[in-house]
């Protein structure tokens, strides 16, 4: 079975950028050997070009199953492209039969992916973040193909071109890639988050607010976990706690991570959804997390921090290549969906966050894509970096 091959290139122009990138393929996979996937990813500034550049590729090469998406950023190889016009291409050989792409990227054939998703099978999903029940149906898909995979993140609104330039709502879809059991994927979740303390049970809650853990006001237990002192945690004045929570070091990067009372326990944060805080109650005690917590969901307090992202990338990767050296298989290609928020912003350097797959996981052909939101355990996430590898 054939390597992944890589191109990627920013140019003001989307003609200028897509063959730049061809050209940066280096050299193309043997046609002689289909199928053929490749994945292509544009930047914001061609959403309106984003047919214009899969009509060129299909011309180019007509060879290979085309699918993709126009995205908030591109990641490829250890380039990140944020806020200019880019095109990222991945080009690789899987078993004949292995793959089917659904949905164009402005518009899904209703229901192609539950039709296509089997046991055994994996789904790649470029997902609209307007598409209906989309939270129902990452969780249907999911316990559909297991135990394969469903990956990918949220994109740019498929109906943008079309909203563009006829002013219409658009549709509101998901489309991607279906692969078969005999595609072999391996993937990790990093959430780059470290524990403030041990973790608590939702004793009680009600809608986004946890009223008590541990059967104690919630509010209590965070400030405690924080390290805060009894006479300030106690206090009532909603401004003085919220000093507190702002000048706090321990509570720089705040969030909290759930995870179902039935749901395995996993390395870092593999089994938690993780959240914002979004308010604090000093009458109730009471503390507002996004997402909503469900009575005896296990909760525990984290920090995000550069820190804590580098370390548990380096996680990820070196568990995945312990995997590979296992099981005495290659690393071909890998797909990695990172969150806006991630990258640069959390990194500190543009190309950081790439830059440390790649060494830590080896120089393997990579492409995807920055989020709005990360899709993977069956779940919508926020803040994560999901990578799979082909191998």
């Amino acid at each position: 079975m054939g390597g992944f091959v890589c191109g990627h290139a920013s140019h003001p122009d989307w003609r200028m950028a897509t063959e730049l990138a061809l050209t940066q393929l280096g050299r193309e996979p043997d046609a002689r050997h289909p199928p053929l996937l490749g994945l292509v990813y544009a930047s914001t500034a061609f959403v309106t070009n984003f047919a214009d550049i899969q009509e060129l590729l299909e011309r180019r090469m007509p060879e290979v199953l085309w699918s993709g998406a126009c995205v908030p950023g591109i990641c490829a190889d250890s380039a990140e492209y944020l806020d200019e016009p880019a095109v990222a291409i991945l080009v690789g050989q899987l078993p004949a039969g292995s793959v089917q792409p659904f949905g164009a990227a402005w518009q899904e054939e209703r229901g192609a992916a539950e039709r296509l998703v089997a046991p055994g099978s994996s789904l790649l999903l470029h997902a609209d973040p307007y598409a209906e029940g989309l939270t129902d149906r990452i969780r249907g898909l999911s316990e559909t193909a297991a135990p394969g995979l469903v990956f990918g993140g949220v994109v740019e609104p498929f109906g943008s071109a079309a909203r563009i330039s006829e002013g219409s709502a658009g549709p509101r879809a998901v489309s991607g890639v279906c692969f078969g059991p005999e595609v072999s994927l391996l993937s990790r979740v990093t959430h780059g988050c470290s524990p403030i303390g041990r973790e608590h049970t939702v004793s009680s809650c009600r809608g986004q607010a946890i009223l008590t853990l541990d059967d104690r006001p919630a509010l209590d237990v965070m400030f405690e976990d924080l390290g805060i002192s009894v006479p300030e945690r106690h206090a009532r004045n909603p401004q003085q706690l919220l000093k507190l929570l702002r000048e706090a070091p321990s509570a720089r990067g705040l969030q909290v991570g759930l995870a179902a009372a039935g749901e395995p326990r996993k390395i870092g944060f593999g089994a938690h959804r993780i959240n914002d805080l979004v308010g604090i109650d000093p009458v109730s005690r009471a503390i507002a997390v996004a997402g909503g917590p469900n009575t005896g969901d296990r909760a525990v307090f984290c920090r995000r921090d550069a820190a804590a992202a580098r370390a548990d990338l380096i996680r990820i990767c070196t568990e995945l290549r312990e995997d590979l050296e296992a099981s005495g298989q290659v690393a071909r290609g890998a797909h990695y969906v990172s969150c806006v928020a991630r990258g640069q912003r959390l990194f500190g350097a543009s190309g950081a966050e790439l830059a440390l797959i790649r060494h830590n996981l080896g120089e393997v052909p990579l492409a995807g894509f920055f989020a709005h939101g990360e899709i993977a355990d069956g779940r919508l996430h926020g803040y994560t970096g999901v990578l799979t590898v082909f191998v």
